[in-house]
């Protein structure tokens, strides 16, 4: 990742949909808390654990229209499924830096 664009915000890609106001917002307001699980469980290096919390966020993160962060929840997911844990943790070291941004895009900071 550039520098340049660790500085970006990311917006959800249903950001100008109406109806999605509220999913969006419960989604960006619960993300630090669900990051701090993962990184929990990959501390404990419990993949079982990591692995389920990460296909959760994948799927969140896709409903809620944070498509990067879904694709790494994922890949997460299925290093956990190999068993690969260097894989694993890299995903939530990148999965920490994509809900910063994802916080960074978050209603005031928008304008």
């Amino acid at each position: 990742m550039q520098d340049c664009d660790r500085a970006r915000p990311i917006y959800s890609i249903l950001h100008e949909d109406p109806a999605c106001v509220e999913v969006i917002d419960d989604f960006v307001v619960g993300v630090s808390e669900r990051v701090d699980h993962l990184q929990d469980a990959d501390s404990k290096a419990d993949l079982r654990e990591l692995g389920s919390l990460a296909a959760q966020l994948a799927l969140d993160a896709r409903t809620a229209g944070f498509t990067s962060l879904a694709e790494l929840a994922a890949a997460v997911e299925r290093a956990c499924g190999d068993r690969a844990a260097k894989p694993a943790h890299d995903g939530v070291v990148a999965i920490t830096e994509v809900a910063r941004r994802i916080r960074l895009g978050h209603r005031g900071a928008m304008s």
